[in-house]
Order: C-alpha cells, then structure tokens, then sequence
C-alpha cells in the first residue's frame, strides 16, 4: 500500500520539533565526509571506466551487443551476493571497517580489470568489483548519515553522489586520454589510485557512533562524538536519543515486510523511477547512443557531456537540499527531464540539439534525483530498520540496473532513441507520485524521523 497523500509531510504533534540551539559543524566533520564520499568515487570510477574502455574491450575480444551489455553489468550483478553478505553481518562488522573491506576490495578488482586476458576474465574481474560497489554504496551512505549532524545531513549523504560523479568525469578523463589500442587496461587498472587512497582514508577516520552504542561502546560512541560533534549538550543529547531509539528490538525481514511496509514501498518505487528514467543509459552508453546518431567522436564528446552534467548538477544541488527539502528537488529533477528526452527523439538528427538534450537530461538527473535518492534512503528508514532495509534497497537498485544495463544494448538496436519516450513519461509519472506520496524530511533528526514511525505505527 501506498502512504496517503495527507501523510506526505510528517505532522507536527507526531514529530517534536528540534530546539535551535544553532550548534556550529567542526570543520573535521567535513574532512570525514570527504574520506567516507572516496566510496562514491570509486564506484563512479569503475562505472565510467567501462564506457571509455568498452571499444577498446570490445576489438580486444570481440563482443557482440548481448557481450557488451555483460561485461557492463556484471559489476551491477557482483553486487548483489556482497550486499546481502554484509547485510547479514552488518551486527558484527562496524561500518568504517565493513568500508576498509570494500576498499581492500576494489584494489584487487581493478588490478584484475586491467590484466584481464578474454571474456570471462573481464567479467569476473568485473564481479569482483561489484562486491565492492556494493559494499560501498551501500554502508558508505550509512556511514555518512550516522555521523553526519542533522543540520547539515542532506548536505553530507549528497556529498556520496557528487563523488560518485567526480569519478565518472575522472574516468571518461582518463579513458579519452587512452584511446590507442590497449591502452584500456590503463583505464581500468587505475582504479587502484583511489581505492588506496580510500582505504588508508578510512583506517584513519572514525566509528559510526550509533553502531558503537549499539555494541554497547557508548564511551567510545561520545569520543567519536567530541571529535565531529561542537557542545556538549549536542553529544548528551544524541546519546541520549539513540539510546532511546535502541530500546525497541531490531527489526527483521517480517517486520520490515509488514510494519514498516509503507515506507519501504515508497522506496522501491523511488528506485524504479531512478533506474528506468534512464540515467544508466546516459552514463554506460553515451557513445553507443552518439555514434547511432552519426556524431563524429562520439564517445568523447558524450562521455565528457554527461560526466560534465553529474558533476556541475549536483555540486550545484548542494546547498540547495537542506533548504528546499527532498521532496521538492526530487519533483524538480524528474520535471527537468521530460522536455530534453523529448526533444532528443524529435530532434536526434541535430548534433547540436542531441548533445544539447542530452547534457540537460543528465544535469537535471544529477540536480536532484542523484544525490537526493541516496541521501533519503538511509534517513527515511527508522533506526532499527536502517541496515536491513538499505541492504533490500540497495540490493533492489542493483538489480534493476545490472537488468537495464543488460539489456540496453538490444533496445538501442531494436528501437533506437525514441526509447527515451519511455524515459520521458515515466519521469513525468514519478513527478505526480512524488508530490502526493513522498515524505519530507529536511530538518528532522534521525530519531525524529524514527518517532514518526514510531507513533504512526503504534
């Protein structure tokens, strides 16, 4: 069932309002969200490696479209045994070290990318990788929420998606200047950089506090604490608020099938809509879609378009998701990408239109339902659902994208671009559900958005 539309702003007498204390962020907080946001960026990495890389892969072994479509999406598909894996351990691995895993990881993943002798090889190297994907997209954002203070919360989860996108535009980069034969491997095998970088990154960064006080390290949670939190009164009063939230028994798979069935609903929904609007298409197969519309160096110009519109989009988005909310960049971003999907179709024939459309398209994916998406998730969920229902969230993303990006190849030649027709009115669809069912949480504490549910439930 869905959430009705008279719920869609969490009512005052249900959630109590947060004294303005006007506490100041230590400026460390916003050092930690950068090591944590390396998550993201590597992840983009090793998504936009693969388009630039994909011709090259492609002459090197010669695959065929159904080919191509599986080296691409066997990252997606790596990721889902490892989010169910480490959703199971989520209660004995802490976040920060669950993400030390991750980055461990992706090292080994690139360097198996890059010295990658046919086929099968490549796509288990790509495997590998996704188990690293999906351990960071999913305990990165986790990561970042729990330690992010309130008030700058929306801010810090973006940062996750901005850095997803940095690393796309990194790739494409890196990718453009590797265009001779061979030199793929270069493209692929760079990863290791940023997976070292982020893995020393996370050893010297802090615990998740709510994890801690769930292990009953509630000494330990306040020292994290003192290092990201100003005041004191801050800290006692987090602690204290997530000491109450730990009350109640952890949620299990019937509960979050059955009691907290409407918010999950929600989210599946808002994961259909940012998976099937077509951002995926844009990003693993700009130069297929250029070079079908008989752009000279396609791949270029497309990889660096859209890489380019992640990127300024969403550094642009920042600021803006704590004062307009969730909710209203969400219905923004998917208005925003009805009329150049549109026009893409009518005009595919104009090289200036079709990149123009395709750069607006992307850009308005990337002001709002990219970093907004991944930045709701974890603080729409109650805590004691948090985990398991990221881990259902996450693991329903990937799926339905290792399924497009599957696929993709064969709609591309079996319909061309009017498949952004599809694309145009689901966007529009998404923007009618999310103005009547989409709760807004800007401004509320985690455990405010807890009590919510809590009373809602009761």
């Amino acid at each position: 069932m869905a959430i009705n539309a008279n719920q869609s702003e969490m009512p005052n007498q249900n959630v109590p309002v947060e004294p303005n204390h006007d506490y100041k962020v230590k400026p460390i907080v916003y050092l930690f969200a950068i090591l944590g946001g390396l998550a993201g960026l590597l992840y983009g990495y090793d998504s936009g490696a693969i388009s630039l890389a994909l011709p090259g892969v492609t002459s090197s072994f010669g695959l065929n479209a159904a080919q191509k479509g599986l080296v691409v999406s066997f990252l997606l598909f790596g990721a889902l045994p490892s989010i169910v894996v480490f959703t199971a351990l989520e209660k004995k691995l802490e976040r920060r070290n669950t993400l030390i895993i991750g980055g461990i990881i992706f090292i080994v993943g690139s360097i198996l990318s890059a010295v990658a002798t046919g086929m099968y090889y490549m796509m288990a190297a790509r495997f590998i990788l996704g188990i690293a994907a999906g351990i960071a997209n999913m305990f990165g954002l986790i990561y970042l929420s729990e330690l992010a203070p309130a008030k700058i919360r929306g801010l810090m989860s973006s940062l996750y998606q901005l850095s997803v996108n940095i690393g796309i535009l990194v790739a494409y980069a890196i990718g453009a200047a590797n265009q001779a034969p061979g030199m793929w491997r270069w493209t692929l095998g760079i990863g290791v950089v940023p997976a070292a970088i982020f893995t020393i990154g996370m050893f010297l960064s802090p615990q998740s506090p709510r994890w801690l006080i769930r292990d009953g390290k509630s000494e330990k949670a306040r020292k994290v604490l003192n290092r990201v939190r100003s005041t004191q009164v801050e800290i006692d009063r987090e602690v204290s608020d997530i000491e109450h939230s730990l009350s109640t028994q952890e949620a299990g798979l019937h509960e979050l099938f059955t009691r907290f069935r409407p918010v999950l609903l929600m989210l599946i929904i808002l994961t259909i809509f940012q998976v099937f609007t077509g951002i995926n298409a844009a990003v693993y197969y700009a130069p297929e879609i250029f070079h079908n519309l008989g752009l000279a160096h396609a791949s270029i110009i497309a990889d660096f378009g859209v890489g380019s519109a992640l990127v300024i989009s969403t550094f642009i988005s920042l600021p803006f998701i704590d004062r307009l909310g969730r909710k209203k960049l969400l219905e923004i971003s998917l208005g925003g990408q009805v009329i150049p999907a549109i026009t893409l179709c009518i005009w595919s024939n104009n090289a200036v239109i079709a990149v123009a459309s395709i750069f607006v398209y992307v850009f308005m994916f990337g002001f709002g339902l990219g970093p907004v998406f991944w930045s709701y998730v974890p603080e729409i969920l109650p805590l004691k659902a948090r985990a398991l229902g990221m881990g259902v969230i996450t693991f329903t993303q990937y799926l339905l994208n290792a399924v497009f990006s599957l696929i993709f190849p064969i709609l591309l030649e079996a319909v061309g671009i009017n498949v952004f027709y599809f694309f145009a009115a689901l966007s529009a669809f998404a923007v009618w559900y999310i103005h009547k069912y989409v709760l807004e949480t800007k401004g509320k504490s985690l455990e405010e958005i807890e009590h919510y549910w809590e009373t809602k439930n009761a």
